[in-house]
């Protein structure tokens, strides 16, 4: 083809012909310049089908990663609740009318239910770590999601101070039971068997509901696991895995 057109504009000078050259060799510049430009287009086409692909592969593991950390934070908000109950049952033993009127054998059950364990939140974040160092959040071309998408980070830093606050009120609590009632005693009503005798099998737990100390801790853990429910935390991050889930379908079905 370079051969053709050499061959052209040789002929059209030596015919004389300047302004037909002059005209042919513009013509041949356009040309080129339009080859360049379908060249370019067709490349920008095959990257951008190229990246839609990989935002695709992106969306379908963030679309698996965040149901399961719905499924997860659900589980932490049933969790939390069932917590919630437990310290409501351990508040009315402050109450002498309530606590003369039940067992030993009730109070180790409900110093057990509040102590057993929290409602900890550890999301997977496997992809979305992924994408956010490699530097691939851009390739999600919906601008909304990838800002839900890269402020879901925070709001777990959020989350992570106010678990800390509570662990460290519950710390504070369970401090308190050791030094003025038995933990041996709360195991041993709860059926777990001692091979040997010690001083805490005759003793009582009661007297731990008589320190307004305890009493004022225990509220300020009870506040805090109730607003850990609440749209700031648990809800929150419920409301906003749904909501980059509703996006994420949206962009996998365009």
């Amino acid at each position: 083809m370079i051969k053709i057109f050499r061959k052209i504009r040789q002929n059209l000078l030596m015919e004389n012909k300047t302004g037909k050259y002059f005209k042919y060799a513009v013509g041949e510049i356009i040309l080129v310049v339009i080859g360049i430009l379908i060249a370019l287009q067709i490349n920008n086409l095959n990257n951008n089908r190229q990246q839609r692909k990989i935002e695709q592969t992106y969306l379908l593991s963030l679309k698996s990663e965040f149901k399961t950390n719905l499924n997860k934070i659900d589980d932490c908000l049933t969790k939390n609740k069932n917590l919630i109950n437990s310290v409501e049952n351990m508040l009315s033993l402050f109450d002498t009318n309530i606590r003369d009127t039940i067992s030993e054998k009730i109070v180790s059950e409900i110093i057990y239910s509040v102590f057993k364990g929290d409602a900890t939140y550890t999301p997977s974040k496997g992809v979305l770590t992924d994408i956010i160092s490699s530097g691939n959040l851009n390739l999600i071309q919906n601008e909304g999601l990838r800002q839900k998408i890269a402020s879901f980070e925070s709001t777990l830093d959020y989350l992570k101070i106010q678990e800390n606050y509570t662990l460290a009120t519950k710390d504070i609590m369970l401090k308190q039971l050791n030094k003025n009632g038995s933990v041996r005693r709360v195991l041993a009503n709860r059926g777990l068997n001692f091979e040997y005798e010690s001083i805490s099998d005759n003793s009582s737990n009661k007297g731990v509901f008589g320190l307004i100390e305890f009493e004022n801790n225990l509220l300020d853990y009870y506040l805090t696991i109730q607003a850990t429910n609440g749209p700031r935390f648990f809800g929150g991050i419920k409301e906003q895995i749904e909501e980059i889930l509703v996006d994420i379908e949206l962009e996998i079905k365009k």
